[in-house]
């Protein structure tokens, strides 16, 4: 939905904040093509990946292009990011790392709560809440 004050839509609001500031803060990773699953649920895809022996979870920030923003949940073995629930979708993503967590860190933690907290995060640093509020942006614009 378009805001009335500007002909963008939220998520392209989001993406056009969101970059620059991932520009200063935040350090550009590649990202290889892992198993695609396609399923939406990063958080616990990365986490599966995780139990099976990947080195940590990576929480980004990906830019897909003329689609958004999002906060994604990628693995780190060795050396190399891998992102196995875009697989071959993820190659022309362009990606930031924000934090990197271990499965001991991980033990007792909600994949989904840690997913939401981190978009409320992101965005809190991104808007104001009047700003939110006029851009009518919520968590499903990042």
């Amino acid at each position: 939905m378009k805001n009335k004050a500007t002909p963008k839509t939220p998520r392209q609001i989001v993406y056009e904040r969101a970059l620059p500031f991932a520009e200063k803060n935040y350090k550009k990773i590649s990202v290889i093509m892992g198993r695609y699953d396609g399923s939406q649920k990063c958080q616990h895809v990365a986490r599966h990946t995780l139990e099976e022996g990947a080195d940590t979870v990576a929480i980004t920030l990906s830019f897909v292009p003329k689609s958004g923003v999002n906060v994604h949940f990628i693995n780190r073995i060795g050396k190399k990011y891998i992102d196995h629930t875009l697989g071959y979708l993820s190659k022309r993503n362009t990606y930031y790392l924000m934090s990197e967590h271990s499965l001991k860190e991980l033990r007792d933690t909600l994949m989904s709560k840690m997913l939401e907290n981190t978009k409320e995060e992101v965005l809190s640093k991104l808007f104001t809440k009047k700003e939110r509020k006029d851009f009518d942006i919520d968590h499903s614009h990042i």
